[in-house]
């Protein structure tokens, strides 16, 4: 008698999970997302001395790619 095993999701989800843990890599380790973390190591008044608030990092940012 054989016996067939139906049961794929946990496959389905572990690579759903690798490929999201990928994806999450390249991210972090994108130039953009390391200035975005430089910045926000900075205190408001390093931030001051450059021209920028906390709500202009993200602009000051992706100002050569998007019109935000």
């Amino acid at each position: 008698m054989a016996v067939a095993n139906t049961n794929i999701t946990g496959h389905k989800v572990s690579v759903f999970t690798a490929l999201i843990d990928m994806l999450v890599r390249v991210m972090e380790n994108h130039p953009h997302a390391r200035q975005i973390e430089r910045l926000n190591a900075m205190s408001d008044e390093d931030l001051a001395a450059k021209g920028l608030t906390r709500q202009d990092v993200i602009r000051h940012i992706f100002r050569d790619r998007y019109y935000i």
